[in-house]
């Protein structure tokens, strides 16, 4: 039986796009207000217009977002790192040696989820489908190498799914929580223990097969 998720959950991906010019981003942007600022008190992001933006956002980032009756419930910013991006301008203190960067690189940063839709299964059935969505996107275009900074308990969730993992740097607490910087790579087989461990029956955004040997 299909799950609820897949019944009503729609998978969309902006790009080229710019603050302010598009209703679903607007959407993404009040989230993650909502996430970040209003839940996880990270009270320098606050804006008087509810809507979480910083400078980072802008057309040459890719947004993943996940929609119930065009409702944005979840989102993730995919940078390429050959543009002023997050790690490397804000957070470099996260790393012991120099970021990762090049135009088959890109960082995934405000990933967030409704908490109200964050289901009570390990990995939430909303937050599976962005990141497969994301990576699915990253994989069609050539991309095998993020960078992130997660939570630390998130390092042996993405080993479980395949990806291989290494740390640019020891764990740092910021806002009350810990943080680490990593440098992720993941293949085609990584796709599928992925949607396995994620228990996401198929592709969101590809049709398969697809170039496996890239």
């Amino acid at each position: 039986m299909a799950s609820i998720a897949e019944k009503i959950v729609e998978i969309k991906v902006l790009q080229g796009i710019r603050p302010g010019c598009d209703r679903l981003l607007e959407g993404a942007f009040k989230l993650r207000h909502r996430v970040f600022v209003d839940e996880k008190r990270w009270e320098d992001l606050r804006k008087p217009d509810g809507r979480e933006v910083d400078q980072f956002d802008g057309p040459q980032c890719i947004y993943v977002l996940a929609l119930e009756r065009n409702s944005v419930i979840g989102h993730m910013r995919m940078t390429p790192t050959t543009h002023p991006h997050l790690l490397a301008d804000v957070h470099g203190h996260l790393c012991a040696r120099p970021e990762p960067r090049g135009p088959a690189i890109w960082e995934w940063t405000r990933y967030c989820v409704q908490p109200l839709k964050r289901g009570r299964s390990k990995w939430g059935e909303v937050a599976a489908r962005v990141q497969l969505a994301g990576m699915e996107w990253l994989f069609m275009h050539g991309v095998r190498d993020v960078v992130v900074e997660y939570n630390p308990k998130f390092i042996d969730r993405h080993l479980e799914m395949g990806f291989e993992v290494n740390l640019l740097g020891l764990p740092v607490e910021m806002e009350g929580e810990q943080v680490v910087a990593v440098h992720m790579r993941f293949d085609f087989s990584t796709l599928y223990q992925t949607r396995a461990c994620l228990g996401v029956p198929g592709p969101i955004l590809m049709t398969e097969p697809i170039a496996a040997t890239a």
